[in-house]
């Protein structure tokens, strides 16, 4: 096998092994626990707002590290939320999940991040 094809395919297959063994920003997550969802006014509906595991998986597959800057400038602010806990490698985390795309999580240290999802994102470069 011509070295170039068989170093091509040792990439590709350390990069999807890579990429299942470290789903999101944070490492292999599990143990996603819902505690509450639709939070916030009446008037805007939150209480629509249902949330399932599945879907603060797939955010944090998607999530990129943004500043509170970024936040303001690229994403809509939205009151709806959800909230709950998450495990990794290094203990117990909790999130916190925005309707239109931002999220934070706080580390057991007591750290806290945002993260966006650039699927959500809203410039309003242009206007």
């Amino acid at each position: 096998m011509d070295r170039r094809i068989l170093g091509l395919s040792l990439l590709l297959a350390t990069a999807t092994t890579c990429a299942e063994s470290n789903p999101s920003l944070i490492g292999p997550v599990s143990d996603i626990v819902v505690i509450a969802d639709g939070l916030g006014p009446e008037q805007d509906n939150c209480q629509s707002f249902k949330v399932r595991e599945a879907m603060v998986a797939d955010f944090l597959r998607h999530a990129l590290l943004i500043t509170h800057r970024q936040e303001h400038d690229w994403y809509l602010h939205s009151p709806c939320q959800a909230h709950g806990t998450l495990s990794t490698r290094y203990g117990e985390w909790q999130w916190q999940l925005l309707n239109l795309g931002t999220a934070r999580i706080t580390a057991v240290t007591g750290e806290t991040f945002v993260l966006g999802d650039p699927r959500e994102e809203s410039s309003l470069e242009g206007d």
